[in-house]
């Protein structure tokens, strides 16, 4: 053998020491849903307070998140679970409690494949397309909050809604990332169904160098 040969045989042990790890490495992907509401805790309720959010669901209207997992790690003064509306499913928080709060919470679970996901229900896509057929684009649609038993007032109520899946790693490749969001800023004084633009990316993946 050549020293030539022999230095090549050499940089291809090390080059496999590095990559034979990362080779068989598998990351889960991504399944996290934020939700950040500002504005009431600087309002009072009228008996039953009621938010209800959407739910990050695939095409057919599955939730990404189980329902067991909406209703975990309760705190004393939102509760959480989900409720079905004419619109489908929605995340609801309610409380008694007359001084109402900010709400802050996440939710995630492990899934297995990272596939496109929206948040439902959705009410309008760009061009009417299907949510099946738009869940593989990316821009904007319009989804729905519900607001009940909170005393009108000026007040602005300020939605931050953030939700991530996919980007799982296999094989050295790197799946796609979903990402939607809601930032709304709406009147104490509104109540009700109200719509609201979801902007929905996609950040493609591919092979890990």
């Amino acid at each position: 053998m050549t020293v030539l040969a022999f230095v090549c045989v050499v940089m291809a042990g090390v080059l496999l020491l590095f990559i034979a790890p990362a080779f068989v490495e598998t990351t889960i992907p991504n399944n996290l849903y934020m939700v950040k509401i500002t504005g009431p805790g600087s309002l009072t309720a009228n008996g039953t307070a009621m938010i209800m959010l959407p739910i990050p669901a695939d095409a057919e209207g599955v939730p990404a998140i189980s329902e067991e997992r909406f209703s975990e790690n309760q705190p004393s003064w939102w509760q959480t679970s989900v409720h079905e509306t004419p619109y489908g499913r929605m995340l609801a928080f309610t409380t008694t409690n007359n001084n109402l709060s900010d709400i802050s919470r996440h939710f995630d679970e492990f899934e297995t494949e990272g596939e496109p996901r929206m948040f439902t229900p959705v009410l309008k896509t760009p061009g009417n397309v299907s949510p099946a057929g738009f869940s593989e684009s990316e821009g904007t649609y319009e989804t729905v909050i519900f607001l009940d038993g909170i005393v009108p007032e000026e007040t602005g109520i300020s939605f931050r809604l953030k939700y991530v899946n996919g980007g799982g790693v296999k094989h050295l490749v790197r799946g796609d990332t979903w990402t939607t969001t809601v930032h709304a800023n709406l009147s104490g004084t509104e109540s009700g169904y109200i719509p609201v633009t979801a902007n929905y990316q996609i950040t493609r993946g591919g092979l890990i160098l």
